[in-house]
């Protein structure tokens, strides 16, 4: 059966009348006819009743009717399929990240993807994780990443990439010749933390509380915007901080800082990939998902 008959035959279903059919597809009246035939000839069954004025439809021409549309819907399917293919993916592309995942992972993920889709052009915000999902939800990004969770039915969510949340202090604290020190001696320390928006600071807080610390005992010495503040801090002995393992890796290869255990106490967070479903709806942005949903791997 010749596929490109199908197309004849629904036109003349929906004209009814061969010589419109002909004059639509440009091919002559008699090639029509013969389409029909051949049709009808390759079945066993006639399609259609032509004695009268009027073109009719047998029982089995509207069987294969039904027959007709399937095809030509999935042909136009797989046409734009081998199209999209065959494009190019090109555009610019506006990403928020909360700062763990927009200084330690975004980075690397958006370079490895224009790698592959060098006509891509992409804008990274570094922002904390509350504006992040704000920012999806409202459409000011196409796309975040943060170490929250978003609530709601309208945006949706999976995890790229699980750490740790750390203690570290300066040299030249005492909890520094220490191996690991107890929940009850963090009380009374001078604390270092990020804003309450913050994912990290949110991750703590939940984790504590489920560890019986209440975070409202620990004294806050500074309140700063960055995790990089944090740490900078910590280095010049301001204060104490629980941080990500990812954001001092750096600071404990040059011994500016120290990490320590805290007993009883492991705190670890996820980060996810946000994005609102109904706004997936440039090739894009649908390839750069998909990318971060097969590449990016738990850490």
């Amino acid at each position: 059966m010749n596929l490109d008959y199908l197309k004849t035959y629904l036109e003349v279903i929906k004209l009814g009348s061969f010589s419109e059919v002909a004059k639509k597809l440009s091919i002559s009246q008699p090639a029509v006819s013969f389409q029909i035939q051949k049709l009808e000839h390759d079945l066993g069954v006639r399609l259609l009743d032509r004695n009268q004025k009027a073109i009719t439809v047998t029982e089995a021409g509207e069987r294969f009717l039904r027959f007709a549309e399937a095809v030509e819907e999935v042909r136009d399917h797989l046409r734009y399929d081998l199209d999209q293919l065959r494009a190019e993916v090109a555009g610019n592309l506006i990403v928020a990240a909360s700062t763990i995942p927009g200084e330690f992972l975004l980075p690397l993920l958006l370079a490895e993807f224009r790698v592959l889709h060098p006509a891509v052009s992409a804008q990274l915000v570094v922002s904390d994780s509350l504006c992040v999902v704000t920012g999806v939800r409202d459409g000011s990004y196409e796309v975040g990443f943060c170490g929250i969770a978003p609530d709601g039915q309208d945006l949706a969510f999976f995890k790229i990439a699980q750490d740790s949340i750390v203690l570290i202090v300066s040299p030249g604290h005492p909890f520094a010749e220490r191996n690991e020190v107890s929940l009850a001696e963090l009380e009374g320390e001078p604390f270092i933390f990020r804003e309450e928006t913050s994912g990290t600071q949110q991750s703590l807080q939940a984790c504590l509380s489920r560890a019986g610390l209440d975070s409202r005992k620990l004294m806050p010495n500074l309140v700063l915007g960055t995790t990089q503040a944090v740490v900078s801090a910590v280095e010049t002995g301001v204060g104490i901080a629980f941080v990500s393992n990812l954001a001092i890796k750096k600071s404990l290869a040059l011994g500016l800082v120290k990490e320590v255990a805290v007993g009883g106490l492991r705190l670890n967070r996820d980060f996810f990939c946000v994005y609102r479903k109904e706004r997936v709806t440039s090739r894009l942005l649908e390839m750069f998902i998909t990318f971060i949903r097969d590449e990016a791997l738990p850490l």
